[in-house]
């Protein structure tokens, strides 16, 4: 009688896992898993051998203004510093007496280029202006000190300026004068024209103030201030003191009346010629531009006494050089940039 099947002998039979491994080649007795044995192994042995022979990793540093041997320089002043140096350093250049007087209104300070030169501790701005008789833009170079910002050299055999201020170009056409706030007023802004009546240019000057006057309207309040500088004291010696500031007294009361100025400005543009006239010569202009007499011989009484505080309104503003205007009681402009000083006014937040 056939014996039974022992169960659990099948069972196990069943369930344990065969491997079966065959040989790669009956000449060296490998299979493939010695092969992939030593494979795993020579990874090993190469990952451990470059890592033995790695370098530390080198850290590349961004200096924001340059590096001396190596290592980040730290100037005492950042960027924005050293262009408001810049911008003080052109403003001053309006009391020099020759044509760099006009480099700060014709300044683009808002397209400067500053960068510090770490080898000499020294700051370079570069400043684009538009040279007024050609229209042509070109450059202004200073070199800074690191240290105090002061200038070490202007390029362009540049002069230096003679007297050095606070003020200093804000925009192209302005110049903010420092110390000075913005007046507080509700509708319109004073406009003051300050100008030596021998200037060259004052009588352009004046017609030029009329005419904003009347584009803009109510937007603006012009005011006509006249000082003797250097341009009258010049003629004291041959016309008298008293005869060469008449033609400032005359000018100064018939702007009181605003809607006359205009032909009495025009009149007068007929007969000057540069130097003073005659007393009774003025009287006959006013007559016939049509001012009110009587109000205008009100005011020749007292004319004096308001050409003493228009010149310490001067003085006040720092004014050396004339015809020039000061717009909102902070900003100054000549009048070749008087729109766009006007413009940059008239737009600027009021406190």
């Amino acid at each position: 009688m056939p014996s039974k099947p022992n169960r659990k002998k099948t069972e196990s039979q069943h369930h344990e896992p065969i491997f079966i491994v065959r040989p790669v080649s009956s000449k060296f007795g490998l299979d493939y898993l010695h092969i992939t044995l030593i494979i795993l192994v020579l990874v090993l042995i190469a990952l451990a051998f470059s890592l033995s022979s790695f370098k530390p990793a080198t850290i590349v540093k961004t200096c924001a203004y340059g590096s001396i041997n190596g290592t980040c320089a730290t100037p005492q002043h950042n960027s924005s510093a050293a262009l408001k140096a810049a911008e003080k350093i052109l403003a001053s250049y309006s009391t020099v007496n020759s044509t760099l007087s006009l480099l700060p209104y014709y300044s683009l300070v808002n397209d400067s280029k500053v960068e510090y030169i770490a080898d000499s501790s020294m700051w370079l701005v570069v400043v684009p202006y538009v040279n007024p008789f050609t229209n042509e833009v070109l450059n202004v170079s200073m070199l800074l000190y690191g240290s105090n910002l002061s200038l070490a050299e202007p390029y362009m055999q540049m002069i230096r300026p003679i007297l050095n201020t606070s003020d200093y170009v804000i925009a192209p056409g302005v110049i903010k004068m420092e110390g000075h706030t913005a007046c507080s007023y509700n509708q319109s802004m004073p406009v003051s024209l300050i100008a030596d009546p021998y200037a060259p240019g004052t009588l352009s000057s004046i017609r030029l103030a009329l005419n904003e006057s009347r584009e803009l309207g109510r937007r603006i309040n012009m005011s006509y201030d006249f000082i003797f500088s250097d341009y009258s004291i010049s003629k004291y010696s041959s016309f008298g003191v008293q005869a060469t500031q008449a033609l400032g007294q005359y000018l100064s009361c018939a702007s009181q009346q605003s809607q006359k100025y205009g032909a009495f400005v025009g009149n007068l543009s007929k007969i000057y010629t540069g130097d003073p006239i005659s007393n009774f010569t003025l009287y006959q202009v006013a007559t016939g531009s049509g001012l009110n007499m009587s109000t205008f011989n009100t005011c020749m009484q007292n004319v004096s006494t308001t050409l003493d505080y228009q010149a310490k309104l001067a003085q006040f503003y720092g004014i050396t050089s004339t015809p020039v205007f000061v717009l909102d009681c902070a900003y100054l402009s000549i009048p070749q940039t008087l729109n766009e000083s006007m413009a940059y006014a008239l737009n600027a937040t009021k406190p």
